[in-house]
């Protein structure tokens, strides 16, 4: 094995190596002299001396590091001779020798702890950081950023890469000691047989390894992939069992088993038996991660069948009702009508009884003389029909509901029956479900004569009463109470990713309570450490926007203010002034389908390297790379929607085969997302870019979803009539800036909230740094009020009727009259809720922004609890607060609501590029699982920021070659208009009808064709 991993390639590493590009305003602010440098300078004699202590002080102030004087750039060594008057010098005299001498001054000014110093708790810190994430290329970026934020020495990339190279070997080496230690004979003989086949035969595509068939996991709703996935959940449960007490003992990492595991699954089985001992821990690995997969997938696959089967049974329910009203108007006239005549009698019969002129023999003839009459016989066979009509529904407030679920049942028990007999939910032990469920487990999913019934309402327990069939009732509405509590977090899955109890997502109470001030500042939160002074700067902040906006308001000084006819304020949001000198537009880019898409992909990728981002899964084995046009035909295939197998057939120098592996090893959502990082990075760095800034000083970002029809079955896309018809689809959700980068995206199913994601993408980027993020009205709830707030980003949605909208104020505070203008103040806010969670609070935070969890797996598992979670009702305490603050704003500044509406208008106008850009296949997706469907996302959002860069600099160079006495002008025509521009990008291809495109052309003698037979002559 080599000294140290790769884990940058030759130019990453001499990047990392050579001192920062400065422009000329940072040459001017870093090789400025500080006044204790400056008789240090003076006592130098030598001006090679005196000009590389100039350099290395500028470079360390920059970047914190030293680097060798072959490093130092030319540009760098002419600045500091002319300012300092250094004169001519001969460079070679300042060697490493004299640059090792400077070091420790350096050091010891700035305050920074040589790297030799510190390198002990280095590795200690960069062996945890292997521990927890098993990608070297990540530890070691890292490890790079822990020690400049701890004021330590960066070192040469040579030295940090060995560093990290021993800290793996090191992990390795103790978890391959411990494991050999731990795993039994019978453990390793059940780990052995996942590579053999069930018919203990060499393997093939008809016979494949057991190992392979637990990878399959089907990510469909048909009952035969619902089997299948159960099938593996059994042989992965009992494989669980005696596993998961060795990952225990190993104290594996969440990201580490999922290093592992995702490596299994992309490798062939043979290239996993190929690791020797590490074979072992990396199949333990796979089967907790694929455990606990599936049993998130059974999870959805549940929440779906209910729902779907839900919303089928309230529209049959309402399609019988109204049959019924049509077909049993003539039987229920028929009832009434006899209820009434029968009435009459019944007089009569009272009448005869209590009269005193007849006997009591008289009275006993007379009425058995009315029992023989042919009206109390056909009364008696109204019974028949009333009894028809009770069943139907016609003497139910619910109607028929409850009989169409009893009827649907067994559709339901098909997908769902296994999965609750199998899948180990658990809640409160007094929990009638709860219960009910373990029961349930228990019988094998019988649930008997007599059921546990208290878990259901009232009416459900009256229709169950009632039900032709108990027992298929029973269990769909066990199915659905199970699905409602696992929603609303009353039931969980320990063993899983998604479905866990909300506080084992939050960093480790234990870590936090130890680590606490180090946390603070590791996210910059220090000022978050008491509740007292944040919140009295909250409310002081509240008071102020109250005083403002109604002092306005009373003033009638604001000019965006009309009064409705109830009383109410009606705030105008103006369109932006239209500039009437302001010259024609004129055409900026080439004409229609001028360039291929190719050639865009392959002129960003020059200036940028995306390509270097798609990083191979195992960074430590790198084989030999493939060339940069595979990873453009990968990109173009899945974010132009065109599928690996078409974009192969369809493209010369690219083999399918090759194409498929280079997918498999090198596209993965994180590398998709540096890609994307490297192309938003540049278009950032591009000076044409800012004059699409409305307000300098701010990055202005927002976030909206797109929707998108799903063509195949898959768990991940939902019914949704309004978009959808009939069919089922997804939502994209985006996130744009003021330069129209596209920053994040990812993809839900349509019937989840926009909501939960929005902080997503804020914290899970590297490039963009939101000041001020908006969504429409679907994006907005308080919890997300209160989060950005803590997180240090405005949040300004565009809320729609947003003066309905309740107002808060903590108690004791000075607040207007609202009832002049029709506004509703809630009750006072509880500081003292707040305050009594404000440690969860922070951690809660601190997890967030340390990517310990994603803020849409946390927000959704919080949100579910909804009114019964302590954490949630002070987040909502909070966000009420800050969501005055905003409105009261929003009310005042009608130049915010034009911001915010030009942001989010902006945003809107690329939904139509990416319709252009998602062109194949209709524009539907055609793939049922999660990652796949994130990939296709990511790829396409990968080649719309491309375009726009590629835009960018197109604008940039035509800025560059302009006359100086043109630039203004130029400039102030592009920022009129959008870099989201695809009308010159030929997304296509082309076609070639070239005479020498047909020189191979087949050739067919048709007359030679007519002449074929194949009938044998007889004889």
């Amino acid at each position: 094995m080599a000294r140290s991993l790769p884990l940058l390639d030759a130019a990453q590493r001499r990047a990392f190596d050579s001192p920062p590009a400065f422009t000329l305003a940072q040459r001017q602010l870093f090789f400025s002299l500080p006044e204790w440098a400056e008789p240090l300078l003076r006592a130098m004699s030598a001006a090679h001396m005196r000009g590389g202590f100039l350099l290395q002080l500028g470079y360390f102030k920059a970047s914190g590091r030293f680097f060798a004087v072959e490093r130092f750039t030319a540009a760098d060594r002419a600045y500091v001779q002319q300012p300092y008057r250094l004169g001519p010098m001969d460079w070679s005299g300042y060697d490493n020798k004299a640059s090792f001498r400077h070091r420790p001054v350096l050091l010891h000014h700035f305050g920074v702890a040589p790297f030799e110093q510190v390198q002990p708790g280095v590795l200690r810190q960069v062996t945890h950081f292997a521990r927890q994430q098993m990608n070297p290329v990540a530890v070691f970026r890292t490890a790079a950023d822990y020690l400049r934020s701890h004021r330590w020495e960066v070192p040469t990339y040579a030295t940090l890469a060995g560093l990290v190279t021993d800290a793996f070997r090191a992990v390795e080496q103790q978890l391959t000691t411990q494991l050999a230690s731990l795993l039994t004979p019978e453990l390793r003989q059940q780990l052995d047989a996942l590579f053999t086949t069930a018919e203990e035969a060499p393997a093939h595509s008809h016979r494949p390894y057991r190992l392979t068939t637990l990878k399959r996991s089907l990510e469909l709703m048909r009952p035969a992939a619902i089997r299948a996935n159960i099938q593996d959940y059994i042989v992965l449960h009992a494989l669980f069992t005696h596993v998961h007490p060795v990952v225990q003992a190993l104290e594996l990492s969440e990201e580490l088993v999922r290093y592992y595991a995702r490596y299994v699954e992309r490798a062939q089985v043979f290239q996993v038996q190929q690791q020797a001992d590490k074979k072992y821990l990396m199949v333990l690995c796979f089967v907790v991660y694929q455990f606990y997969q599936l049993g998130d997938l059974l999870t959805e696959t549940l929440l779906q069948a209910v729902q779907t089967h839900r919303n089928a049974a309230q529209r049959e329910t309402q399609e019988r009702v109204y049959r019924q009203q049509q077909d049993t108007a003539g039987q229920l006239r028929q009832v009434l009508d006899g209820v009434v005549g029968h009435g009459e009698a019944l007089t009569q019969v009272e009448a005869v009884a209590f009269s005193f002129a007849r006997t009591n023999a008289e009275k006993v003839a007379a009425l058995l003389a009315w029992l023989q009459t042919p009206d109390v016989a056909a009364f008696a066979q109204l019974r028949q029909t009333a009894q028809q009509l009770r069943k139907g529904g016609g003497g139910s407030p619910t109607g028929p509901y409850y009989q169409v679920v009893e009827e649907r049942s067994r559709a339901l028990q098909r997908r769902l029956g296994d999965i609750l007999r199998l899948v180990a939910y658990e809640g409160r032990p007094d929990s009638p479900l709860a219960q009910a469920l373990t029961q349930y487990r228990n019988r094998a999913g019988n649930p008997g004569s007599q059921p546990p019934a208290t878990f259901l309402k009232a009416a459900e327990r009256a229709a169950l009463h009632e039900a032709d069939s108990a027992v298929s009732l029973y269990k769909a509405l066990l199915a659905g109470h199970v699905a409602d509590h696992l929603k609303a977090g009353k039931l969980n899955l320990v063993h899983s990713l998604s479905y866990r109890p909300f506080d084992t997502y939050l960093l480790d109470a234990a870590t936090w309570a130890a680590q606490r001030e180090e946390l603070l500042f590791q996210t910059n939160l220090l000022e978050l450490r008491e509740p007292g002074p944040f919140l009295d700067a909250l409310q002081a902040k509240l008071a102020t926007a109250f005083a403002r906006t109604f002092e306005r308001l009373n003033a009638g000084t604001n000019p965006a203010v009309r009064q409705r006819a109830d009383g109410r304020p009606r705030f105008l949001t103006p369109a932006r002034p239209a500039d009437e000198d302001a010259p024609p537009p004129r055409p900026l880019f080439p004409g229609p389908g001028v360039i291929s898409l190719h050639e865009v992909l392959h002129t960003v990728n020059a200036q940028c390297r995306f390509t270097d981002c798609l990083e191979h899964w195992n960074p430590r084995h790198r084989p030999p790379r493939p060339a940069d046009r595979v990873f453009f035909a990968g990109v173009m295939a899945y974010g132009c929607n065109l599928g690996l197998t078409r974009m192969a057939h369809a493209t010369k120098h690219v083999a399918q085969s090759t194409l498929e592996n280079t997918v498999n090893w090198y596209f993965s959502l994180d590398n998709l997302r540096r890609a994307n990082d490297a192309v938003i990075a540049l278009t950032g760095k591009l000076p044409v870019s800012r004059l699409f800034q409305r307000a300098p000083g701010q990055t202005h970002t927002s976030s909206d979803g797109q929707k998108y029809h799903v063509a195949v079955d898959s768990i991940h896309a939902t019914y949704s009539y309004k978009y959808f018809g009939q069919n089922k689809g997804l939502v994209s959700y985006g996130f744009l800036d003021d330069r129209h980068r596209l920053f994040y995206s990812t993809t839900f199913t349509s019937s989840d909230r926009e909501a939960p994601y929005m902080v997503d993408g804020l914290l899970h980027n590297d490039v963009v740094e939101s000041t001020i993020h908006s969504t429409d009205t679907h994006g907005f709830t308080e919890v997300n009020f209160a989060v950005t707030y803590l997180i240090q980003v405005a949040f300004a949605p565009r809320i729609q009727s947003f003066q309905d909208q309740q107002l808060y104020a903590f108690a004791g505070m000075d607040v207007p009259d609202l009832a002049a203008y029709a506004l509703r103040l809630g009750k006072p806010l509880d500081r003292g809720l707040i305050e009594a969670q404000w440690e969860t609070i922070l951690r809660l935070i601190v997890s967030l922004k340390q990517k310990h969890v994603t803020a849409s797996t946390v927000l959704k598992r919080l949100n579910s609890y909804s009114q019964h979670h302590p954490l949630y009702l002070a987040l909502r305490e909070l966000g009420r607060a800050v969501r005055t603050e905003f409105l009261l704003r929003y009310m005042d500044d009608q130049d915010l609501r034009k911001r915010i509406d030009d942001q989010l208008d902006k945003l809107e106008s690329t939904h139509q590029f990416a319709r252009a850009v998602f062109y194949g296949q209709n524009g539907q997706f055609r793939y049922a699982g999660k990652e796949e469907q994130q990939l296709a996302d990511a790829c396409k959002r990968l080649v719309q920021n491309v375009i726009v860069c590629w835009n960018c600099l197109y604008l940039n160079q035509q800025l560059f070659q302009a006359p100086p006495v043109e630039r203004q002008a130029l400039a102030d025509a592009i920022a009129r208009m959008s870099p989201v521009s695809w009308q010159h990008i030929n997304l296509q291809g082309e076609f070639d009808f070239s005479d020498e495109a047909l020189t191979d052309a087949l050739r067919f003698d048709l007359g030679a064709l007519l002449t074929v037979e194949w009938e044998v002559p007889e004889g």
